[in-house]
């Protein structure tokens, strides 16, 4: 009866160890997985939080004529010390001659918040792109650290030849559509005179059938 008592008693031991390992290792599992998930956590909410800095030149909303360039955070962060560069660089200004690239906002400006852009003149779009000793592709790349000290780099590729359709494009609102309108009734009211003096005036006897049946087309035309 001992000896039973003791296989018992290792029996149920061995079952007890080998329950408190499988418990041991499912909790050791669920660690690993919340800790994968917490740090899965983290790196989307560290890249959401990361500043974006895009630089682009095309025509101005409102002006097409007008070629200007813009420089936007689109990240979700601050962006800090944006530096940018030109390949080829291009001849901002002729006399005293200075390249984009040396202009002050591209040499280090201090600060662009989540959102926030900045825009300005870069020539006039038809001369400049008439201009056969301008460039009219080039490579832009930007430089810029985040609100951990951490630096970024971007590189992108401005094509002006795109948008060179929406250069002569003329944006028509509506006092536009009042001028045609107004356009439209002259030349119908100098139809309308003209058509009359045609009507009143004196034909041949044998056209007087002719101009009576116009005339009557002309009065159901005025009803």
């Amino acid at each position: 009866m001992e000896e039973w008592g003791s296989v018992f008693l290792t029996f149920t031991g061995a079952i007890y160890l080998i329950m408190m390992a499988y418990v041991a290792y499912r909790i050791k599992r669920s660690t690993e997985s919340t800790r994968a998930l917490v740090n899965e956590i983290k790196e989307i909410r560290k890249e959401e939080s990361k500043p974006y800095i895009v630089l682009d030149i095309k025509p101005k909303e409102q002006s097409p004529q007008i070629l200007e360039v813009k420089v936007a955070n689109i990240g979700g962060g601050p962006a800090f010390n944006i530096k940018c560069s030109f390949q080829p660089d291009i001849v901002y200004r002729k006399e005293p001659k200075i390249m984009l690239s040396e202009l002050p906002i591209f040499k280090g400006l201090a600060h662009l918040a989540p959102g926030e852009q900045m825009r300005f003149f870069f020539a006039a779009a038809v001369e400049y792109m008439t201009n056969k000793n301008n460039p009219k592709e080039f490579e832009v790349k930007t430089f810029y650290t985040d609100i951990v000290g951490d630096a970024h780099e971007k590189s992108y590729h401005i094509d002006l030849t795109v948008t060179a359709a929406l250069l002569f494009a003329e944006e028509k609102g509506l006092s536009d559509v009042v001028l045609e309108i107004e356009r439209l009734t002259r030349e119908v009211c100098w139809l309308r005179k003209n058509v009359e003096s045609f009507l009143e005036k004196d034909v041949e006897p044998r056209r007087q059938d002719i101009g009576g049946s116009l005339k009557g087309i002309y009065r159901e035309m005025k009803k």
